[in-house]
């Protein structure tokens, strides 16, 4: 399912180079109107100019299902036992793999606080369902909060699919990148 909607986000973007063209039209039509008084062109003038705007929305509310779907799939792996997760101990010091895959399953979407993800590190999973990498980065305002992102999805990559907010591990001994 991930696929078939990063399919149809893929066709919607491919789309709004073309309705931002056809919006222009519309506006223009809609201006037009006012000099010929012509009602049903001006109505398709606005029709032309909103069209865009509804394929904003739809574009959001599909990135947004994509990232939703991408979040509980990679939840359901790490939850898989026979999952594995393999860090490097220079990013991660004394954290125990098993710890952190603990603290990835509190993976959840809470909002952005206007800060940014800071010093991402890679984590790989190797699974059943197939091995991708994970990364982890310190929010750059709240440091018991990380930002999490996967390279499972293509769409994904530098999109965030959530974060977690850690309760009795200390990440702080991340090592800042070189």
């Amino acid at each position: 399912m991930t696929e078939d909607l990063e399919t149809f986000y893929s066709f919607l973007i491919s789309l709004f180079p073309f309705s931002l063209a056809i919006a222009l039209v519309g506006l223009v039509i809609a201006m037009l109107t006012r000099l010929f008084k012509n009602d049903m062109a001006k109505i398709i003038g606005i029709a032309l100019f909103v069209q865009t705007f509804i394929l904003v929305l739809l574009l959001l509310i599909v990135q947004n299902m994509v990232v939703k779907n991408v979040r509980s799939e990679v939840i359901g792996i790490l939850s898989d036992p026979k999952t594995k997760i393999s860090i490097d101990s220079t990013d991660f010091g004394s954290l125990q793999a098993e710890e952190l895959k603990n603290e990835l399953l509190k993976l959840k979407d809470i909002s952005t606080n206007h800060s940014h993800a800071m010093d991402k590190k890679a984590i790989q999973v190797i699974s059943p369902a197939g091995n991708f990498n994970i990364f982890i980065a310190k929010d750059s305002n709240y440091p018991k909060e990380f930002w999490i992102f996967t390279d499972r999805y293509k769409s994904n990559e530098d999109k965030e699919i959530g974060k977690i907010k850690t309760s009795n591990i200390t990440l702080d001994h991340i090592n800042p990148s070189e």
